[in-house]
């Protein structure tokens, strides 16, 4: 919808055909910028496919280098292996009958254990048939000096024994009269005779897995070519026990993330031996190492596809981005121009928004209520119907601000308003005056009718608690509602009745609704033209002190000064406190006008101690300037700006102190500890208890003129009198009788030893100006060091 001026016109709305071709311009720039931005993507696309694919191969290319190397290491170490069973061959054929001492002794000069890390021992296996058994234990029981016992006993074929051999350990692993043939790889071990092939056979040692490399040794070195020519050169088994993972993590140094199998087979073994922590989906290769030796390596998975591969990433993003960033370019580029209109626009329709809506609550504002009450006015008139407006105000609202904070108040105002739109129906208006105030405009038939039924669902919603922030229970809103029905002259006539009533429905004990009706335009039309003119009354400094003296009871010496607060209007002159004081107690604006008083009085105070009139003076607090701890700092601001006197006292009624006992004391104190004395002012006509008078820090009580008036003529009133003052006395506190207007009212409060008095009886409110001419310049002339110099006292009147 496009925006709306107050009238409810349509502004600012471009032409169709213009903005069919700004529509135009935009999707053709739009489509350039996609398919820029397509053609880079599959650019990205295909480049980073063709890194990932080169970055792949040459992680294969670089697996398989690997592989070659750590083959390379294991070849060294195999003919390592088979080197020293060349070397042990070459030993036996230069002594075939060596004894296990000659062993033991060419190991040691060839530093067998000590060049071969991961050999645990070398020996000699010798193939005994079962018809030579008797002379071989023989000839073995000459040569240990110990009898030979063959194990396992038994008859067979042929035998084999480990005759001689050295090993890492003192005791032999295999001993000389144990048959070694006589286990499961025995027949493995014989195999090796006939075949001319080495073997390896597994086996657990020290609880690690280890192998045996047994290779035949035949007469004149070489295998023979046939099963018979090797069964008669045979000589015997040259056995190398080994720990396959030493050489094989030798080889693995420098290549953390692959692992490696180790394979031997043979027409008569078959063993794999593992080192490393094998990866499933790992590259593999397998390189053949000779002699059956065959090595399987096993590195990390090889990466697939665009995600691993760092410069495809970055070519795929970088591409995409660049892209991106040039549609945008372009697209930016093409439609600068209309953007900057469709911009304007929408910051032109956000600014009416703004100037018409409430920034708080997102409400209707006065400018569009009047507004749209103007248009209500004109519909009902054409149509012969008639419509209502509903005013609402929050009751004690302010106390909200003063306790929680203004931003509990803001959030107060937000719920009330959610509460509000859900409650009417969409063809009603809701609108936020300002502070928290709230119009609701009603249209259609039966206004009467539909404006109660509507200000009584209000009502019910309010009683409803809501939950704030900062708030240690829920808070309960009440609400009275002011109705004005029926066709006006003006949008403004509405309001003011509507205005009008909800100070009937306030006056009548708020938290309800009231009509308007022509009787209520008198009363409640002045009290809301004073509200009105009172707003300003201050800016305008229309308000003014005068200043009532009060005089010690024993010699009518003058002490103080009683500061009363009056207001001259601009058109109807001087307005009596008892008139428009409580209407700035009830919409809080005392607390404003409170602040300037103190400001004023103190000023005034340090012009008279300056000119050397040494006097009091006394100011009255009201009851809503008491219910925040704001009035200390007030005071103490005020008496900052005047150097700090002490001749400040202030004025508080019973009722204001019996608000809240606890809070007012801590201000009493905190008053009293700048230096200001405290009255409670009108005793006797409040709820005060003796018990909370003992514990309010006070230092004056001001009794009320009502119990002055009737002294000489009611034995009651003295006895009240008599018995406040007696109390004071015995409490320490000092009295003042105000409302004194005879001389006999005098001479009683003389007898029954009031402390101050102040009345008409000694003189009426006056200017400053007329206070010093009349009073405070003669009691100076009077006191002042001459022989003629006497106490003065003020003129009584009869």
């Amino acid at each position: 919808m496009p925006p709306t001026s107050p009238t409810g016109q349509s502004v600012g709305t471009p032409e169709s055909n213009s903005h069919g071709g700004r529509s135009r311009a935009f999707r053709a720039w739009a489509a350039a910028a996609v398919v820029l931005v397509a053609l880079g993507v599959m650019g990205s696309i295909g480049g980073a496919r063709s890194i990932a694919s080169s970055t792949s191969q040459r992680d294969r290319r670089a697996f398989v280098a690997t592989s070659q190397g750590i083959a390379s290491s294991l070849r060294v170490s195999i003919q390592h292996i088979q080197d020293l069973i060349e070397s042990t061959n070459s030993f036996l054929i230069g002594d075939p009958n060596a004894t296990k001492v000659q062993f033991d002794q060419w190991a040691q000069r060839v530093a067998v254990l000590r060049r071969h890390s991961e050999v645990i021992s070398v020996g000699i296996i010798d193939y005994v048939p079962r018809t030579q058994l008797a002379s071989f234990e023989a000839t073995q029981a000459r040569r240990q000096g110990t009898p030979f016992t063959l194990a396992p006993s038994g008859s067979r074929p042929y035998y084999c024994f480990a005759t001689v051999g050295v090993e890492r350990t003192v005791t032999p692993i295999i001993p000389q009269d144990f048959d070694v043939c006589d286990n499961p790889t025995g027949s493995e071990i014989t195999d090796v005779r006939t075949s001319g092939k080495s073997a390896v056979l597994p086996y657990t040692y020290n609880g690690q897995k280890v192998f045996g490399l047994e290779t035949p040794e035949y007469s004149g070195g070489a295998v023979p070519a046939t099963v018979a020519a090797r069964d008669a050169q045979f000589v015997d088994v040259i056995g190398v026990l080994l720990v396959p993972h030493t050489f094989l993590a030798s080889a693995l140094v420098g290549h953390p993330d692959v692992a490696v199998a180790l394979h031997f087979g043979g027409a008569s073994s078959s063993v794999v031996y593992i080192s490393g922590a094998r990866r499933a989906g790992g590259l593999t290769a397998e390189v053949s190492l000779h002699d059956g030796w065959t090595l399987q390596t096993i590195g990390p998975p090889l990466g697939q596809g665009l995600f691993h591969s760092e410069g495809a990433l970055l070519l795929l993003f970088g591409g995409i981005v660049l892209s991106l960033l040039l549609g945008a370019l372009i697209f930016t580029l093409g439609t600068g121009r209309a953007r900057s209109m469709l911009l304007v626009r929408d910051r032109t329709a956000q600014l009416q928004h703004q100037a018409l809506h409430d920034t708080l609550t997102g409400l209707p504002n006065r400018a569009l209520i009047v507004d749209r009450i103007t248009q209500l006015l004109e519909r009902n008139r054409r149509n012969g119907t008639a419509g209502a407006a509903l005013f609402v105000d929050l009751d004690d609202f302010k106390s909200v601000n003063d306790s929680l904070g203004h931003e509990a108040g803001d959030h107060l105002l937000e719920l009330v308003a959610w509460r509000m739109k859900n409650a009417l129906r969409g063809a009603d208006t809701i609108g936020r005056m300002g502070g928290d105030e709230f119009v609701v405009l009603i249209d259609g038939d039966a206004p009467h009718v539909a404006a109660s039924v509507v200000a009584q669902r209000l009502l019910d919603l309010m009683h409803q608690p809501f939950v704030l922030k900062g708030a240690l229970m829920p808070i309960y809103v009440n609400i009275s509602i002011g109705v004005a029905v029926g066709d006006r002259r003006s949008a403004s006539d509405l309001l003011r009745d509507a205005d009008v009533a909800l100070y009937e429905a306030k006056g009548a004990g708020k938290n309800q609704f009231a009509f308007f009706d022509s009787t209520m335009a008198s009363e409640s039309g002045r009290r809301i033209s004073l509200e009105f003119d009172l707003r300003s009354a201050l800016d305008d400094e229309e308000f003014h002190l005068v200043y009532q003296p009060i005089y010690r009871a024993s010699d009518l010496s003058i002490v103080a000064v009683e500061a009363l607060l009056r207001w001259r209007h601009p058109t109807e002159g001087v307005i009596q406190p008892d008139e428009f004081i409580p209407i700035l107690e009830s919409t809080g604006k005392i607390r404003e006008v409170g602040a300037w008083v103190l400001r004023q009085v103190c000023t005034q105070s340090a012009t008279w101690r300056a000119q050397g009139y040494a006097i009091d003076v006394t100011v009255n607090v009201s009851a809503r300037q008491f219910d925040s701890d704001l009035i200390i700092e007030q005071i103490r601001d005020a008496m900052h700006h005047c150097g700090g006197q002490d001749s400040l006292l202030i004025e508080v009624t019973e009722t204001a102190l019996m608000r809240d006992v606890d809070a007012t004391i801590r201000r009493l104190r905190s008053i009293q500890g700048l230096g200001v004395r405290i009255a409670i002012d009108d005793f006797g006509t409040g709820y005060c208890s003796l018990s909370y008078l003992q514990q309010f820090p006070i230092d004056y009580i001001k009794i009320d003129q009502s119990f002055i008036g009737t002294l000489a003529t009611s034995a009651e009133s003295t006895a009240l009198v008599k018995t406040f003052i007696n109390l004071s006395r015995d409490l320490g506190f000092k009295t003042i009788a105000e409302g004194v207007e005879t001389v006999e009212q005098l001479d009683i409060l003389r007898a029954i030893g009031v402390t101050e008095v102040q009345g008409f009886l000694f003189a009426r409110p006056l200017y400053p100006s007329e206070l010093e001419r009349r009073i405070l310049e003669p009691i100076r002339l009077a006191l002042s060091p001459t022989p003629t110099s006497a106490v003065w006292r003020p003129p009584l009147r009869g």
